[in-house]
């Protein structure tokens, strides 16, 4: 499944929004409790497994 909310930039760097992430709230929580798309977003993060970024 495409991620909605987490992508590339314009430097070709991927950043993942905190509701769609392994550490975010819809994931194990243990960097953000954020669940709402658009509420956060870092570089750090990884993609839930049922995510892709395509390009």
């Amino acid at each position: 499944m495409k991620a909605k909310y987490s992508g590339i930039d314009n430097q070709n760097k991927v950043y993942t929004d905190c509701s769609e992430c392994k550490k975010g709230g819809n994931g194990d929580s243990s960097c953000s409790k954020v669940k709402k798309p658009k509420q956060g977003m870092c570089f750090r993060g990884e993609l839930l497994d049922k995510f892709e970024v395509i390009e």
